[in-house]
């Protein structure tokens, strides 16, 4: 046998934690944030597209705690201030 070889390992998740949903699609599809344990290891914050059974999904985008409070700090301070963003004085 050659040690190159890959071997086939079946890919398990667990949704810790359902965040929201981004959008709907006509198809029933969902793109979703959550928090997911891949192959048992730490939950991390997940953006990607799922079947309305969370059966099937497409390639998506996993962060850790601290990519994640990056892309908030970058959102945050990139996005035009919506109403409920002001104070009422």
């Amino acid at each position: 046998m050659a040690g190159n070889e890959k071997k086939s390992e079946e890919v398990t998740y667990e949704i810790i934690q359902h965040m929201g949903v981004i959008a709907k699609y006509s198809n029933r599809w969902t793109k979703e944030l959550n928090k997911i344990s891949w192959n048992g290891s730490n939950p991390k914050f997940d953006i990607r597209d799922w079947d309305e059974h969370h059966e099937h999904m497409s390639r998506g985008i996993t962060l850790r705690e601290d990519e994640m409070q990056i892309l908030y700090d970058l959102l945050r301070d990139n996005l035009p201030k919506t109403q409920l963003d002001k104070q009422v004085v």
